[in-house]
């Protein structure tokens, strides 16, 4: 289970005749995503390098071969450079130290430790060893939301839904010590409606046999409790430091075994949970059936309505994701599921809906003749450069997503692109740029987009 790399890189130079630490975002500096970072670059940061943990106040931003970089004055070590995540080995158990070292220093600095994340902290290795650059909160939080969504799901593994603060640094490290020693996790998914909510339930399901086997008590009950939200305070890492940290763990062959092992306990612990129906199922069902024939059709025509559905339980994040998703893809049911409106007063969100249900059947009827779909994804042709539309082709969707909140607040940008073919089979392309200003409410089914207030701009 790798961390997706990330093309946020920090160096070390000169910036108006001082020495600087920076973070080159990777983005274009006179890109939306661009000018989101610049309002967001100014802000206090931390370094923590060889035990000194020192504020690092972010000054401004300048550009780097097009690129927008931030930057704040600093004296950083010589001879270092810009590094990813190691997991395994010697190399792995050193980062693992290093990495619980810096953070739980930086739990005892005055500001509040903010939640683990993709942007949270970045690695530099010096030649005195690790060092970690902590970035300023509505920096990091600004780059999470624009990182793209491939990148953002290889981090969820490391990231308890429901963990904050020092407590999602916590089982960050857990998770890091898991990957180091067995290389996979009990709540492995690749979907991630169920992974989050498999490890929601960690405090419930998961037991200590699911760890891998040669850890010592103390590791073990540290790294337990971690996953679990049982504690583990920085303090308790910092001891866990004093006592010796991450050992060198078992062989490689044996690490296999424990892949194997931890897979099929994971397979044990889901099938345990239909045990009680395998076990008492007749009775329950015996004793259920009377009930049940007497309100079967009654109860089927209100559990059509009130059944539960997956994405009840997504996150603001994923519902709005998941709403755009659905325009992408003309799945006007999947957008009614993530809506909660009154339609004579949210006409945006109704005529969102209509579109993609007309267009849906176009599709349909279409692809039934012609045994292809006509659609032309409109990220990928904006991507190729956009070359011409085939008079039978109908271009259509959204490109260039870009995603931020404030509360219950959010505020989604993007370029839309349709086509239509006019007289003579010319085809006539369209394309807006577009801010969506949009409200989330938490119902009865979980969080809702329940506002949309739209602003286009005709494309050249």
């Amino acid at each position: 289970m790798n961390l997706a790399p990330r093309r946020l890189v920090l160096k070390s130079q000169l910036v108006k005749d001082r020495q600087a630490l920076a973070v080159d975002t990777g983005f274009a500096a006179d890109s939306f995503e661009g000018i989101r970072l610049v309002k967001a670059s100014r802000g206090t940061g931390w370094f923590y390098h060889d035990g000194q943990l020192r504020p690092w106040n972010t000054s401004g931003v300048f550009q780097q071969e097009g690129r927008l970089v931030v930057w704040g004055e600093l004296a950083v070590p010589e001879g270092a450079s810009p590094a990813q995540w190691p997991q395994h080995g010697a190399e792995g158990r050193d980062f693992l130290r290093a990495f619980v070292e810096a953070w739980t220093a930086r739990a005892a600095a005055p500001e509040p430790l903010q939640g683990f994340g993709p942007s949270a902290v970045l690695p530099w290795l010096t030649e005195q060893g690790w060092a970690f650059a902590f970035l300023p909160d509505e920096l990091r939080s600004v780059l999470d939301s624009l990182q793209p969504l491939s990148e953002r799901l290889s981090w969820d593994h490391y990231r308890q839904p429901e963990a904050d603060g020092a407590a999602s640094w916590a089982f960050a490290s857990a998770a890091l010590g898991l990957c180091l020693y067995s290389g996979t996790f009990p709540w492995a998914q690749e979907d991630e409606p169920h992974l989050r909510q498999e490890m929601r339930g960690l405090k419930r399901t998961l037991s200590r046999d699911e760890l891998p086997d040669g850890l010592d008590a103390g590791t073990l009950a540290l790294w337990f409790d971690a996953l679990t939200g049982r504690g583990a305070t920085p303090g308790q890492w910092r001891s866990w430091l004093a006592q010796g940290g991450p050992s060198e763990g078992p062989k490689a062959a044996e690490t296999d075994v424990q892949r194997r092992e931890a897979a099929k306990k994971r397979r044990d612990r889901r099938r345990g949970q239909a045990a009680f129906w395998r076990r008492r199922g007749t009775v329950v069902t015996a004793v259920a059936s009377g009930a049940a024939i007497v309100l079967f059709v009654a109860g089927s025509i209100v559990w059509g309505i009130i059944k539960p559905d997956p994405t009840d339980t997504w996150t603001q994040n994923q519902v709005v994701a998941g709403y755009y998703a659905a325009v992408n893809s003309l799945d006007s049911e999947a957008m009614r599921k993530l809506t909660s409106f009154d339609s004579g007063k949210e006409p945006e969100l109704a005529r969102d809906q209509e579109e993609a249900t007309n267009l849906y059947v176009i599709r349909q009827v279409r692809t039934a003749y012609e045994h292809q779909s006509p659609i032309v994804d409109a990220a990928g042709w904006e991507a190729a450069g956009k070359p011409p539309v085939e008079p039978t082709a109908m271009l259509y969707g959204l490109a260039g997503l870009a995603y931020a909140n404030v509360g219950d607040s959010w505020t989604v940008t993007y370029r839309k692109w349709a086509s239509e073919s006019g007289e003579d089979k010319v085809v006539k392309v369209t394309g807006f740029s577009v801010v969506d200003q949009i409200l989330l409410k938490h119902t009865g089914r979980g969080w809702k987009i329940s506002s949309l207030h739209r602003e286009r701009q005709p494309l050249p």
